[in-house]
């Protein structure tokens, strides 16, 4: 089975009850379009896997991953994709540990990944049937389940049953409509029952701002944290306060990813909308992690994204001085694609090899592709300004 990169990412579960699972330990809440459900990891059979999964939902990363991929009657597959279907860019792979005697039974959570048995990243599925053929064996590496889902399955029945058809670079299986996941945090119920159901929302958001009156970090991100695992709706306020604590902390992605959030819910009328757009604007000015090539790759230097322009405040100078970077941009890339090329050409690469310099030629035409979408997006809005 294959990720759905270019291709489809498959995935199973594991069997939940009467099979003398070992204790289960951390908990974490999934805020989705259509409900919510909630996952223990297990921690202890596949700990890689279930710390690999807890690092992405700490850093924010599915907060506005969709799934993706749906078949009814056998899984639901997501972690991946944002709601345009571009995909995200994730850390090193972690090793497969499907041979903890587990299996791949309804209502069980457990990594996708390509046909490399240790390509498990971000993406995940939850079985929606046993599937068994998914297991692993001492011959056969399966597929790692490291979870289980302790309520809401009715959410996950219900994403399952919905329409599917061909959508962007999946020639089938995603469901209409979307189905995104709006928050996902590690579940502390004891915090949750002690605040009144009634005014839960408003007393936790209250707190997250009494902290960054008085700039107490590790405050906002625990009350952030339990807004989030309580599936209280976005709120414009709590985003941007999470976004500020975080980049302050150095966690530029996951800044980027509260910041998503809440240019996804507001517009320039909002009383923080200036203090969203000078965080975009510093956020700019980092860039991401870049990924590590594989060997084969590494004289291909992969070219450095300029930063855009803004245009509702810059200038007519600063436009062009962006216009003339994102140029020069274009122009590394083709050299970095004709790299690329040389290396597929090339004699004696294995087939991981060569699907490694296309997955960097499609990455990178992708980001160019991106990049001149959203210069000239900023391009219309300077030009409005300027009538």
């Amino acid at each position: 089975m294959r990720p759905s990169k270019r291709a489809h990412r498959i995935a199973a579960a594991i069997p939940l009850l009467g099979m003398g699972l070992p204790a289960w330990s951390t908990e974490v809440s999934v805020c989705t379009d259509l409900g919510p459900f909630t996952i223990e990891l297990l921690d202890e059979q596949a700990p890689q896997h279930a710390a690999n999964f807890l690092s992405y939902v700490e850093q924010g990363f599915y907060s506005g991953t969709v799934f993706h991929r749906v078949v009814e009657g056998f899984v639901v597959q997501g972690g991946g994709f944002d709601r345009m279907l571009h995909e995200r860019e994730t850390r090193e792979a972690v090793p497969n540990e499907s041979r903890h005697g587990l299996s791949n039974m309804r209502g069980t959570i457990a990594a996708a990944r390509t046909d490399d048995p240790h390509s498990a990243t971000s993406q995940f599925y939850v079985n929606l049937a046993d599937n068994t053929r998914l297991d692993g064996s001492e011959e056969v590496w399966g597929y790692t389940v490291f979870g289980r889902i302790t309520s809401g399955m009715e959410t996950l029945d219900a994403i399952g049953k919905l329409p599917t058809s061909r959508k962007g670079q999946f020639p089938a299986d995603v469901p209409e409509p979307l189905v995104a996941v709006s928050s996902m945090a590690v579940l502390d119920r004891a915090a949750l029952e002690a605040l009144p159901e009634e005014s839960r929302t408003k007393t936790i958001k209250q707190e997250i701002m009494n902290a960054d009156e008085v700039d107490d970090s590790a405050g906002v991100l625990e009350w952030v944290r339990l807004y989030r695992a309580s599936c209280a709706p976005p709120d414009a306020d709590v985003l941007i306060v999470e976004a500020d604590t975080v980049l302050s902390s150095n966690e530029a992605q996951r800044a980027r990813y509260a910041l998503d959030d809440y240019f996804g819910i507001t517009d320039a009328s909002h009383p923080s909308y200036a203090r969203a757009m000078a965080l975009a604007e510093a956020l700019a000015l980092i860039a991401p992690p870049a990924p590590q090539p594989d060997s084969v790759l590494a004289h291909c230097e992969v070219p450095d994204e300029p930063p855009l322009p803004n245009g509702a405040i810059d200038s007519r100078a600063v436009m062009n001085e962006r216009r003339e970077a994102v140029h020069a941009f274009i122009t590394a890339s083709s050299i970095y694609l004709d790299c690329l090329a040389e290396v597929s050409d090339a004699q004696g690469l294995s087939d991981v090899q060569k699907a490694l310099a296309a997955e960097a030629n499609n990455r990178m035409v992708t980001q160019v592709d991106e990049l001149v979408e959203r210069f000239n997006e900023q391009v219309s809005i300077f030009q409005a300004r300027e009538e």
